[in-house]
């Protein structure tokens, strides 16, 4: 018997559970009114019945899960919790790791078996927190594309469209939540890996900015790599980054400065806050659906009605980010090919292998000039900030595509000219999220980019709070939930 059936004696998922944030939670397990134990058995049972309908989560170690809830439940039973998080369940990204559990990233380069004999650091800060630990959910080939797919795991579909992609890289943990599988999941983001799948999914996704979440063991695609949450609500986003960003001594970049989570999200008033709108963050992608923009615009309207004065501007670069980003993308999948076997090479992902290859022919010269340029374009964005707090607009051209596609019609996955607003701001350092704007005519989820100065991943959850507020689109459940629940 598997690991995931073992934990199938709650009986059905309880519905009840699966969409409370994590304070409800906390709440209801500071007044015995309801254990980590029976959560976290309701949760994984409800992973076992309705993660084949997506395929989001891709490890389960049920004893491991139910130990970290016993002891969680122990410490409310002594009223000594350890954090706003102890006892929430949640999800891993299948690229950090996790002590006892498997990490293969995504790769039939790697085996599933070798032993992981430390945390990430964010997962230990978590640990240290109480939190526990569903799953680990579902990735590309070291995060590799903006789909989620892999020759490992096979395909994870969007919960709210099953015939279209939830995104990638962070596709499994996008999906996770929105099929309710805890409420806040790890997550990571290199070019958009958090916000494309939580524009896609209808949640809560926020890259912090580099340094703002320790990293240990260190990534080639720092410092454009960071880890952050992923939620239902900005609230939940929060209090997670609150505890992701606590300080790691292995990792000299980290931040000194503490988050401290804004004492006004369930509500902010966002007078005085002067914020920038651009229809196209100063690109000219080669398509762009009308939903999207219309959608993305109409969040003007609900800052503005927070008190934010809201004016569009346009960034403008002095050159070229994607030739840049390229530069990287492609010099570090080199690197990371050399790290390889020649029989580990024969099975790593198809489009890895080619922009290793392309980064081969790549001369020191190029790396140089593109960290020149990553210079001259996060100076120019630091000269925007100079005039706002805040600058929102698209994080994506167009909403989830077909399933079977790893770019959109027309589009090439291996060239990222295609979706332009991301990865930007991986270059420059800055906090950036995606927040539920609202919904296409054909039911598929958009989201709106917010992007902060650096060191103001506060001022982007205020505001995107002050659009969850107004829409409430995080209380909308995907169309094969509310069916399941229809059936009892």
């Amino acid at each position: 018997m598997s690991a995931r059936s073992n934990a199938t004696s709650a009986g059905a998922p309880a519905a009840d559970v699966a969409y409370l944030e994590c304070a409800a939670l906390t709440d209801l397990f500071r007044r015995r009114e309801l254990s980590p134990v029976e959560v976290a058995r309701a949760m994984l049972a409800r992973i076992e019945q309705l993660d084949p309908i997506v395929n989001a989560v891709v490890h389960v170690r049920a004893e491991r899960t139910l130990q970290m809830a016993a002891a969680s439940e122990a410490r409310y039973r002594s009223t000594a919790p350890l954090s706003a998080l102890d006892g929430v369940p949640m999800t891993v990204k299948d690229l950090s790791a996790v002590v006892g559990w498997p990490m293969q990233r995504g790769s039939l380069a790697l085996d599933a078996a070798a032993p992981v004999l430390q945390d990430t650091a964010c997962v230990a800060r978590l640990r240290e927190a109480g939190a526990v630990f569903l799953g680990k959910t579902a990735t590309p080939d070291a995060g590799g594309r903006p789909v989620t797919r892999s020759a490992v795991h096979g395909v994870t579909a969007n919960p709210y469209s099953l015939a279209h992609t939830p995104g990638g890289s962070s596709g499994g943990a996008a999906a996770s939540l929105a099929m309710g599988f805890g409420p806040v999941a790890v997550a990571s983001d290199g070019a958009g890996s958090i916000r494309i799948p939580s524009s896609f999914t209808n949640v809560f996704g926020l890259k912090p900015g580099f340094g703002r979440v320790p990293a240990f063991p260190t990534d080639i695609d720092m410092p454009h790599s960071v880890n952050g949450p992923m939620s239902r609500t900005v609230q939940d986003a929060a209090l997670m980054l609150e505890i992701m960003s606590r300080p790691d001594a292995r990792d000299p970049y980290a931040w000194p400065t503490p988050f401290v989570v804004p004492a006004d999200l369930e509500d902010p008033d966002l007078s005085g806050v002067s914020i920038a709108y651009s229809r196209r963050l100063g690109f000219a992608p080669f398509l762009v659906d009308e939903e999207v923009d219309g959608l993305v615009a109409s969040a003007a309207a609900l800052l503005e009605d927070a008190n934010a004065v809201v004016t569009e501007d346009d960034p403008v670069w002095p050159v070229d980010p994607f030739a840049a980003f390229e530069t990287f993308l492609q010099s570090g999948r080199a690197f990371s090919l050399g790290r390889f076997s020649l029989d580990q090479q024969q099975r790593l992902d198809s489009l890895f292998v080619r922009l290793a290859l392309k980064g081969k022919r790549l001369l020191a010269t190029d790396v140089y000039r593109a960290i020149a340029d990553r210079m001259a374009i996060a100076a120019a964005s630091q000269d925007f900030f100079g005039r706002y707090d805040l600058l929102i607009g698209p994080v994506m051209p167009v909403p989830a595509f077909a399933i079977e596609l790893d770019a959109p019609p027309s589009a090439s996955a291996e060239d990222l000219r295609w979706c332009p607003y991301t990865y930007p701001w991986n270059m420059t350092g800055q906090p950036a999220a995606s927040a539920p704007i609202g919904f296409t005519e054909a039911g598929l989820p958009v989201g709106v980019q917010l992007i902060g100065r650096v060191g103001e991943e506060s001022q982007v959850l205020r505001a995107a709070a002050a659009i969850q507020r107004r829409t409430a689109l995080h209380l909308r459940r995907p169309p094969c939930v509310v069916a399941i629940a229809a059936l009892g």
